[in-house]
């Protein structure tokens, strides 16, 4: 099992990595890697914090290419985000909150 979260936390990296490159669809399939990983791991600490943070970072990579798949990564990863009590993933997860709620306000205004 500690195999597949070190796999997990590789595919993690790596998606952060092409994220900050601009390889969305890169980024998407290595968290996809990294989920179908943490996702054979039964519940545990370590395993729900990077599951917090690869639903976090693709809900944050995907907002403009599949906004329905990014509002349900968002509520999965703020769900795990805040049962973990991990101060950085949860403030993670609180400043993505901040973020769409005042997207969300901006079009309501436009609209």
């Amino acid at each position: 099992m500690q195999e597949l979260l070190f796999s997990a936390a590789r595919h993690f990296k790596r998606g952060k990595a092409l994220a900050e490159r601009g390889d969305v669809r890169g980024a998407a399939v290595a968290f996809e890697e990294a989920l179908l990983d943490l996702h054979a791991v039964k519940p545990q600490r370590m395993r729900d914090v990077l599951l917090a943070q690869v639903y976090l970072s693709r809900a944050e990579i995907e907002v403009d290419v599949d906004p329905v798949r990014a509002e349900t990564d968002f509520r999965l990863g703020y769900s795990y985000a805040r049962t973990t009590q991990e101060p950085h993933v949860r403030e993670h997860a609180e400043r993505l909150r901040r973020d769409r709620r005042a997207r969300a306000e901006a079009a309501t205004v436009d609209a």
